[in-house]
């Protein structure tokens, strides 16, 4: 029963990720342009399941209500489903920040951007974050642990019958 109640403590502190502190944000990649363009990103690799991707863009003087800056975010290798989007237009909100979770690897970004005076786009990754501990693994590894404690419980009691 020790053992058991260890290994739930145990398997409890496993689950989550770490927060992240500010001086663990660290650049992995920035885009900038102007104008009206689309564009398709090359590839950059987020090694770590947590990260962010840090926007602004001026409209035009000219014309700023006729604004339009939209970003999509997809894994390497996909072309419609993407994982995160940002879609502003206008003169207001025009910076902000989209926050990746539990989502390592290899991406893209197709950037669609109008009547802009410029834009910057930066990936930043979280150096500290870890995947979450899956919740399925949990119960497999809980159902293993107590199926050797029973069969290792009957075992020392052999054919012993109360």
């Amino acid at each position: 029963m020790f053992l058991l109640t260890l290994s739930i403590v145990t398997l409890t502190t496993l689950i989550g990720s770490v927060s992240a502190s500010p001086e663990n944000w660290v650049e992995v990649i920035r885009f900038t342009g102007s104008g009206t363009e689309q564009y398709t990103s090359e590839y950059f690799t987020c090694d770590h399941v947590e990260w962010r991707i840090r926007w602004e863009y001026v409209p035009d003087p000219e014309y700023p209500e006729f604004a339009l800056f939209n970003v999509y975010t997809y894994p390497q290798g996909e072309d419609t489903l993407f994982i995160d989007s940002i879609i502003k237009s206008g003169a207001d909100d025009t910076s902000g920040v989209s926050y990746i979770h539990n989502n390592a690897g290899t991406f893209y970004m197709k950037i669609n951007v109008a009547n802009t005076q410029s834009y910057t786009i930066i990936v930043e990754q979280d150096l500290d974050s870890i995947p979450e501990f899956p919740s399925f693994l949990i119960l497999s590894l809980l159902f293993i642990l107590s199926t050797l404690l029973f069969v290792g419980y009957k075992g020392k009691l052999g054919n012993h019958r109360f």
